[in-house]
């Protein structure tokens, strides 16, 4: 687990000293630049056993190669209707068939659109990149690929989501199914995710958390007997996940919750991030009864992305702040200020600025947890990284 770990020690070295001692949009390039290089050489040289499904899609990109188109739109495509995915692969096939074509295609394209899209809408973009690798993101892009391609285009809709625009929303979560057909679940989500959070919502969704565990297993079934048959009760992904796969999306859904106030202070447009924050924690609640909420779950937990550096930013000292202290010490130094005044805001923005540093020293202790106890549970089959 050494390299993982590494990584995202660097990660953190890297965006401390140079993004957040030094901010600038020049720096959050160049630190973007160095982390995809760094996770792409981790992504290609690796071999087929690192990856719990890796070794199935090196296979269906071989069959892609030897087919070509025709077998892209043909029955014997197992996924000819994520026809995004299919296509995908056969575009990455013309640049050759060795497993080292496929997982430059691969990487490129899983984090090329994950730094695009946190360089646009992150508000602290080394941060980001520390949950990307931290909280596991980095790691099911080596296994569960088609999946991860998917979520990574679902994150583009969430801005259209933040700014009530239904049409472009509906249109990339589309696009995002033609590489899985689950993202069509989230299409209703953006309705939902436009509630305000009162003790109403919390008793709605509460209710519907205990209706679950009490009936999920006759409900399941019955629907299992038409569609999904392979989810029937009983089956691997029906069953239950212990606590610890829960702790840490649930507390993060819990921080968000309880500092929505300061949330929607910064940015009005954070309630839907706040409430998908919500969902993420009670599907990973869901996790502890049947395995198969998890991959709902997932594709609602990059949300941390946004929200984490959104709670740090809510802790840091204003431009106004700073510019109001500035402007009472020039007045104090020409004699024309309040004493008083100067040394009670200095006093107030030191302490907020400890608060500010200490939230970063908290999303990375809980960021650094988060990744041993992953590593160690070993569920992707990541570890040992081995190389080709």
């Amino acid at each position: 687990m050494a390299p993982y770990l590494i990584l995202a020690l660097a990660t953190a070295a890297l965006g401390f000293f140079l993004c957040e001692l030094h901010p600038s949009r020049r720096n959050d390039l160049i630190f973007l630049i160095i982390t995809g290089i760094a996770m792409f050489a981790l992504s290609v040289p690796r071999a087929i056993t690192v990856g719990v499904d890796y070794q199935p899609y090196l296979d269906y990109f071989h069959q892609v190669c030897e087919g070509g188109l025709p077998f892209v739109f043909s029955s014997e495509n197992i996924y000819r209707i994520e026809v995004g995915y299919s296509l995908l692969e056969y575009v990455i096939s013309l640049f050759g068939s060795s497993q080292v074509v496929y997982a430059s295609g691969i990487a490129l394209v899983c984090l090329g659109l994950n730094a695009v899209f946190l360089y646009r809408y992150s508000s602290s973009v080394w941060l980001s990149v520390f949950v990307f690798i931290s909280f596991g993101f980095f790691g099911y892009t080596l296994c569960t690929i088609r999946h991860q391609i998917a979520i990574a285009i679902f994150m583009f809709a969430l801005p259209h989501l933040q700014n009530k625009r239904f049409l472009p929303y509906l249109l990339i979560v589309l696009l995002s199914a033609t590489f899985h057909k689950s993202m069509l679940i989230w299409l209703p989500v953006y309705f939902l995710a436009q509630l305000a959070l009162d003790w109403r919502t919390y008793t709605f969704y509460g209710v519907c958390l205990v209706l679950y565990f009490l009936f999920s297993e006759p409900v399941l079934s019955f629907i299992t007997q038409y569609v999904y048959q392979h989810y029937q009760v009983g089956s691997y992904y029906m069953l239950g996940r212990d606590v610890a796969t829960a702790v840490i999306p649930v507390v993060f859904s819990i921080v968000a919750v309880l500092l929505q106030q300061p949330l929607l202070e910064r940015n009005p447009k954070n309630l839907p991030l706040i409430n998908l924050a919500l969902y993420c924690g009670c599907l990973f609640l869901m996790t502890l009864k049947h395995f198969v909420f998890q991959r709902f779950a997932l594709v609602l937990l990059p949300v941390s992305m946004l929200l984490l550096p959104e709670i740090n930013r809510c802790l840091a000292i204003s431009p106004q702040q700073q510019e109001e202290l500035d402007s009472l010490r020039r007045a104090v130094k020409a004699g024309t200020g309040s004493k008083k005044r100067y040394g009670e805001l200095r006093a107030q923005l030191k302490d907020k600025r400890i608060m500010y540093y200490a939230s970063i020293g908290f999303i990375l202790f809980f960021g650094f947890l988060y990744m041993a106890w992953i590593l160690a549970a070993n569920r992707l089959n990541i570890v040992p990284y081995v190389l080709m």
